[in-house]
């Protein structure tokens, strides 16, 4: 199966990076081309997407990608998920000069906005030391 990332395809397609792409058109803008991304992609077959965290909340995606094939929930608490965007801030504006606090309150936020989309996942897995063969192993298990 070939992998692709969506972020990829959104910079390749707008021959930008994310972070220029929202400094340029926001949020919205950016959510509108992402939805447009992804709806070339899921079509394609024996493929693996990486969708970013915000992706299953907006515009129709998730149900666009359970049309398509099987969802995923690679699971973290929220203390993870803040140290991995306290490291990735440069990349990700949206976070950038936020404190701990902020990074926190912003990281529970978003779970409380999006977390009824990441449930609509068939598989769940433990985000924490995540391995491709551990992801396999419970794909395995569970009949695929």
């Amino acid at each position: 199966m070939q992998f692709v990332d969506l972020d990829e395809v959104i910079e390749k397609k707008e021959r930008k990076s994310v972070p220029e792409i929202y400094v340029e058109v926001g949020d919205d803008g950016f959510r509108q081309k992402e939805w447009a991304a992804l709806k070339e992609i899921v079509q394609q077959d024996n493929i693996v997407v990486a969708l970013g965290g915000g992706t299953p909340c907006h515009c129709d995606n998730m149900n666009l990608i359970e049309k398509y094939g099987d969802v995923i929930y690679i699971q973290l608490d929220n203390d993870t998920l803040v140290n991995r965007l306290r490291r990735a801030t440069r990349d990700r504006p949206i976070v950038l000069n936020k404190t701990d606090e902020e990074l926190h309150d912003y990281v529970k936020n978003i779970r409380n906005r999006c977390e009824h989309h990441y449930l609509r996942a068939k598989y769940y897995v433990d985000g924490r030391d995540i391995t491709v063969e551990r992801i396999v192993q419970v794909l395995q298990a569970k009949g695929n």
